[in-house]
C-alpha cells in the first residue's frame, strides 16, 4: 500500500484561515494490522492512500484506506481501569476524520484511564488526487463524480462499507483475543464511532460473534435502530446533535428502544450543535460530551473509578 501525504500544499495559504488545536499525545504503539494477511475481500485493492494533515484547522484526514489499522493509546499502569474502547471516526465511509473523531477521543480516554484502539477501517475509493479527496476539508470545489458505470459504482459502494463493518467486528475481537498483553478485561471492552463510524458501531452493536460483541456501544450523530434489540444488548449512550444534516440518523431511535426494553442507555440531545463536532480542545460547550461518556463507563461498571 502506497501512502501519499498532503502537508505542504496550499499549507501557507490555509496557515491563514485558522488556528491549530492541540495535538493529542503520542500513542504507545505504531500501527497494528487489523488482519494477519490481507484484509479478506479487498486482496485486490491497489490504490494509494492519502493523508491530509490540515494546517488551518490542526487536524488529519485520511481517504483510499485499503489496509486496515489499529492505533493502540494506553493508559498509564497507575491510571488504567481494564476498560477499553474501539474508536472509530466519522467520514461519510469516503474519508476519516482521523484526529478529530479518532485520536484526540483516544488520547482523553487513555489519559483518563480507559485504553483506546483508533480503527481505520476500509473506505470507499473515490479520488484520485488528494484535491478530490480532502475537496470538502480544503474548500475546493466538488470533483465531478465518475459516470463511467454507475452500477458499479454503487456495488463498490456497498461492498467498501459492508468491509468497513467487518473491520469493526474484527478490531472489537482483536483486542479480546490481545487482551491480556494489555492488561484489559475481556469482558470490559467496547465501541464507539461517530458520523459513519456511528454506522460501524451499530453494526457491530447489532451483528457480532461472542469474540466481536461490544460490552458498551457509543454511537455519537449516526446509527439508526434495524427492529430488533441483540438477547445481548449492551448499554448504550447516545450523543445528538439538534441541528444534524441527517435527521433520524442520529442514534435517537437506539435510545428509545434502549429505554423501552429497559436496558442501560443514556442520550444526550446538543441544543444548536451541528453534525461532526468530534472531540477538539477549543473549549466548545459540546465537547462535554466526552466528560458525560466517562460517567456513563463508571455508573454503568465499565470503567470504575480510579
Amino acid at each position: 500500500m502506497k501512502r501519499v501525504v498532503l502537508t505542504a500544499a496550499l499549507a501557507s495559504f490555509f496557515l491563514l484561515l485558522g488556528q491549530s488545536c492541540q495535538a493529542p499525545q503520542a500513542p504507545a504503539a505504531a500501527e497494528i494490522p487489523l488482519y494477519e494477511t490481507a484484509a479478506p475481500g479487498s486482496e485486490s485493492w491497489d490504490w494509494e492512500e492519502f493523508r491530509l494533515d490540515n494546517p488551518a484547522d490542526g487536524q488529519t484526514y485520511l481517504a483510499n484506506v485499503t489496509t486496515p489499522t489499529l492505533l493502540p493509546f494506553l493508559p498509564e499502569p497507575g491510571k488504567a481501569t481494564g476498560a477499553a474502547m474501539i474508536v472509530c471516526p466519522g467520514g461519510g465511509h469516503q474519508i476519516l476524520s482521523y484526529s478529530a473523531e479518532g485520536t484526540n477521543v483516544a488520547a482523553w480516554l487513555a489519559e483518563r484511564g480507559v485504553a483506546a484502539f483508533v480503527l481505520k477501517y476500509r473506505l470507499i475509493h473515490f479520488a484520485k488526487t488528494p484535491e478530490e479527496a480532502f475537496w470538502y476539508v480544503l474548500g475546493l470545489p466538488e470533483p465531478a463524480a465518475d459516470q463511467t458505470d454507475p452500477e458499479a459504482a454503487r456495488a463498490h459502494r456497498a461492498e467498501a462499507i459492508a468491509m468497513s463493518n467487518d473491520d469493526g467486528r474484527a478490531a472489537v475481537a482483536w483486542v479480546r483475543r490481545h487482551a491480556a498483553e494489555y492488561g484489559i478485561d475481556p469482558d470490559r471492552i467496547g465501541i464507539i464511532g461517530f458520523s459513519a463510524g456511528a454506522g460501524v458501531t451499530a453494526s457491530v452493536c447489532f451483528d457480532h460473534d461472542a469474540e466481536s460483541c461490544p460490552n458498551l456501544v457509543a454511537p455519537i450523530y449516526g446509527g439508526s435502530f434495524p427492529g430488533e434489540i441483540p438477547p445481548d444488548a449492551a448499554p448504550l449512550f447516545v450523543v445528538a446533535p439538534e441541528l444534524d444534516q441527517r435527521p433520524g440518523l442520529t442514534g435517537i431511535s437506539l435510545y428509545t428502544a434502549w429505554q423501552q426494553a429497559k436496558l442501560p442507555a443514556e442520550l444526550h440531545y446538543f441544543a444548536a450543535c451541528d453534525h461532526g463536532f468530534g472531540y477538539k480542545e477549543d473549549g466548545a460547550p459540546v465537547n462535554d460530551w466526552i466528560t458525560l461518556l466517562l460517567h456513563f463507563m463508571q455508573k454503568t461498571g465499565f470503567a470504575p473509578v480510579k
